[in-house]
């Protein structure tokens, strides 16, 4: 079976804040007489499911344009549950449940269950939401050879109320004071899913010249789902 990880994008749903999210108008309408429907998006490039590239922060990093493509497909994903409350960040312990296998995964999603609040407390999710630490983000360079991406159900890696933090986080992951880089994939739909059942996940950007990163299409393909989640 297969899940898309990835929320529609969808003009009001929650941003960084401050931060331009999405509108959009209709250019031509069968409805008014025209021979097709077309319209014209006004995207900010950082809404809704996207990933960064490392351009994002490192002013030397390539951007996603021009990331090769076989860091879009992860065939040994783990899934970690992490309960973290508004404005935690997720720290080296608790990788602990899945520590054996950090080793081979080119992909960890981090599931909080705090996407449930995009909808019902949007301000909550897009202000005070988890984060990964710096300290994380460092390990992860350094001892995780094959980790290609990280993903989370949450608006951003770095939490808004620890933004220095955040800002180094994202610096590690994207290269700036080593050779590699991770790409991150951010506001993700992570539930349904049995950390056992996923298999492979494919994350495809929208690839636009000149651009650090773009919206993201993630999907997961599994032996099953929760149906009642999905």
């Amino acid at each position: 079976m297969i899940k898309v990880l990835s929320y529609p994008v969808k003009s009001g749903d929650p941003g960084w804040p401050e931060n331009p999210t999405f509108q959009f108008e209709q250019y031509t309408s069968t409805e008014r007489g025209d021979v097709a429907n077309q319209y014209m998006l006004h995207l900010f490039n950082h809404f809704g499911s996207h990933m960064d590239g490392p351009n994002h922060f490192n002013p030397n990093g390539i951007k996603l344009y021009e990331v090769p493509v076989e860091k879009f497909v992860y065939q040994h994903p783990l899934l970690l549950d992490v309960q973290k409350r508004p404005e935690e960040l997720v720290n080296v312990s608790d990788l602990a449940p899945i520590q054996s296998e950090l080793a081979s995964a080119d992909l960890i999603l981090f599931r909080s269950h705090f996407s449930r609040h995009r909808e019902s407390d949007p301000d909550l999710y897009a202000a005070h939401g988890p984060g990964i630490s710096s300290e994380l983000s460092k390990y992860f360079i350094e001892n995780c050879p094959n980790l290609k991406a990280v993903g989370m159900d949450w608006m951003s890696l770095a939490a808004y109320q620890h933004q220095e933090d955040g800002f180094l986080s994202h610096q590690y992951m994207l290269g700036n004071f080593h050779d590699r880089y991770i790409l991150i994939i951010e506001d993700l739909n992570l539930e349904g899913l049995e950390a056992s059942d996923v298999q492979t996940v494919v994350a495809l950007p929208l690839r636009v010249h000149g651009v650090d990163s773009g919206p993201c299409t993630a999907i997961a393909i599994a032996a099953k789902f929760d149906r009642a989640l999905t």
